[in-house]
């Protein structure tokens, strides 16, 4: 009597944890076109104290005519109304390319040491519909890609980088050309050569001869002029600044010149001291000094200008230092 109310007690038992492990698969929609994507949805119920669960591990296909697309994560939750059992759920997108009707074999899922199997599912797959009374069209002329600014520069790029280069080398070529076209040319300059201290000496002593000061009782501006046209000629002619040194400095350089004749140093020392004495001591000298004074002027600039041959000798000279 006790065996047999043990072997009822463990076939209650049994029943009790079989009907706790349930498994279910089942579609989206059972009806789809030629590519369109449809879900099959696997749930399974087991106890909570079970660890060991493996769902199907799924490749590409499911058979021959269905391809799989995704397979989604296993979502994990409790039973709301026993929460001594989880649910475990997973999603699987598929799609088929051929027309007809597709069987999905069951799904194997082991939990702890029972092997649980899905019903078998029908997958029905319907070709594209036709219209047999529409109007056969022709095929589409072929599509014009949009044009692209970009696209050109790229399948252009060489020409267009020589044609910058020419154009950059041009506008360089230009500025140049323009720069030293209106650049004005620099003009020569025209050597005039410096008139010689004897001519503008003999000059002014003629000019100071027509305006007659002296005759005119204007003695000491007369003399003024003389020394001035005198002392001017000796500082061109010996670069000695005869204007700004007495009548005995200028006699002192006189006597050091072995070039100067007694007779012309004679002469000039006459006519500077007659300068000197009717500019400083206030004397008037005589008509024929006066006339002697302009005489001695006139000899001395002539008598010590630079002879012709002296020029080319001294030409000559600065060309040779020029040389070197």
């Amino acid at each position: 009597m006790r065996k047999w109310f043990l072997y009822i007690a463990l076939c209650l038992f049994s029943l009790s944890q079989l009907s706790a492990q349930e498994v279910n698969a089942s579609l989206s929609k059972k009806d789809s076109r030629i590519g369109e994507q449809t879900t099959i949805e696997l749930v399974v119920e087991f106890s909570a104290a079970e660890k060991a669960i493996m769902m199907p591990a799924l490749k590409d296909t499911i058979s021959t005519f269905i391809e799989v697309i995704e397979v989604s994560p296993i979502d994990t939750a409790f039973d709301e109304e026993d929460i001594t059992k989880k649910i475990f759920t997973q999603s699987i997108t598929i799609t088929s390319w051929d027309s007809g009707y597709h069987a999905i074999p069951p799904f194997e899922i082991k939990v702890g040491k029972d092997t649980l199997k899905t019903e078998a599912l029908l997958l029905s797959v319907g070709g594209v519909q036709l219209n047999p009374q529409a109007d056969i069209k022709d095929i589409k002329n072929i599509m014009e890609v949009p044009f692209s600014l970009w696209d050109w520069i790229l399948k252009h790029k060489l020409w267009i980088g020589l044609s910058i280069l020419l154009i950059v080398a041009a506008i360089i070529a230009i500025y140049f050309y323009k720069k030293f076209k209106n650049k004005p040319t620099e003009e020569k300059q025209v050597f005039v050569p410096k008139e010689a201290a004897d001519v503008v000496a003999l000059k002014k002593l003629e000019s100071l001869k027509q305006a007659k000061l002296w005759q005119n009782g204007k003695v000491k501006d007369f003399y003024v002029e003389l020394s001035f046209i005198v002392r001017e000629y000796i500082s061109n002619r010996y670069q000695f600044h005869a204007l700004e040194h007495t009548t005995d400095e200028i006699m002192g350089l006189a006597n050091r010149n072995t070039n100067f004749p007694e007779e012309l140093k004679k002469k000039l020392h006459q006519t500077l001291l007659l300068a000197d004495m009717a500019k400083f001591a206030r004397q008037e000298p005589l008509a024929d000094e006066n006339e002697t004074a302009l005489k001695n002027a006139f000899y001395f600039v002539k008598e010590t200008a630079v002879k012709e041959e002296d020029k080319e000798g001294n030409n000559q000279d600065t060309k040779e230092e020029k040389k070197q």
